[in-house]
């Protein structure tokens, strides 16, 4: 409807104009757009190639929040700078791309709770290649699940978690059935880090961590020192991983111009149990997936998380 509005006859005009799509619970920087400008002009307009990504951050009332959503938006945070964006695995929630690339793919599908992620899969079928996603050099606060209570908030929290994992799963259905229209390294070198990415550092590794540390514990008897030093080094190596995730909250808040007070205690808090809450939100992503299994597309709707409180 709004192509049609602005009666563009010319397709190659289409490549001018820039197209972002954000959920109500975004607050932009003022100058995204001037950032997303000068980011494409300095790429030379790649108008059918590339998606834009702003980092996004949950920062909005996070420090009154429980450990288990702030750890939770943190890390989330991280794995965008660290994963989604470098590796072109999805955009997420709040993106940009060109007008241009957007009619070429028919617009986004509205039947799938995860459009973000299958307009990129259906992008990548017309364009005939994997689409590169380029990060925009400035925040953008996103608003984190929430509740009035702690047992209210833990409940969205996984309402959240829940559909995130069945909306993935329905996404890699989509894609197995889109994948012969990709061509062929594209699609397996795209398939091979959405698998990473949610089946193993998301799903499984939490719980593979949980359940080798256990066995080594009380079920592995006289085990080579050798063995217990890599244990005990991969154990350093992530949390010093959780650790950067903190170091970045803690200057993100200056850049945003966010104002959090969290005592240092409390915050110390929180680094420790990430590990905790990371077999959590792993222990729901296993339920989610077993839904799937078990009740398949019934179970994929888009039952959004409550964040009244973020009013």
């Amino acid at each position: 409807m709004a192509v049609n509005q602005m009666n563009i006859i010319n397709d190659d005009d289409m490549k001018n104009i820039l197209v972002t799509t954000c959920d109500a619970d975004s607050k932009f920087p003022s100058n995204y757009t001037a950032a997303l400008t000068w980011k494409y002009l300095e790429e030379k307009q790649p108008a059918l190639t590339t998606i834009y990504q702003s980092p996004l951050f949950y920062n909005w009332k996070l420090d009154s929040l429980s450990f288990i959503t702030r750890v939770t938006g943190l890390l989330r945070s991280l794995l965008m700078l660290g994963a989604l964006i470098p590796f072109n695995i999805n955009t997420m929630s709040i993106f940009s791309f060109s007008l241009s690339l957007a009619k070429k793919g028919n617009f986004i599908h509205p039947g799938y709770q995860m459009d973000d992620i299958i307009c990129l899969i259906r992008w990548m079928g017309v364009t005939q290649q994997r689409l590169r996603i380029s990060m925009i050099p400035v925040p953008v606060v996103s608003g984190p699940t929430s509740g009035e209570t702690i047992e209210t908030e833990i409940m969205e929290w996984a309402r959240q978690a829940r559909r995130w994992t069945i909306g993935a799963a329905e996404v890699f259905h989509y894609f197995i059935i889109k994948a012969k229209h990709i061509p062929k390294i594209a699609a397996f070198s795209w398939g091979f880090v959405f698998i990473i990415y949610y089946g193993v550092l998301l799903c499984t590794a939490g719980l593979f961590n949980f359940a080798s540390t256990i066995s080594m514990l009380l079920l592995v008897k006289n085990v080579p020192p050798i063995i217990t030093y890599i244990m005990y080094g991969l154990f350093g190596l992530q949390m010093l991983t959780f650790l950067v995730a903190f170091i970045i909250d803690a200057i993100i808040v200056r850049l945003i111009n966010v104002h959090e007070f969290i005592f240092i205690l409390r915050n110390i808090f929180h680094f420790i149990s990430t590990p905790f809450v990371l077999v959590a939100y792993s222990l729901v992503e296993l339920y989610a997936l077993h839904e799937v299994v078990i009740f398949g597309k019934k179970v994929c709707k888009h039952g959004a998380s409550a964040k009244n409180i973020l009013n």
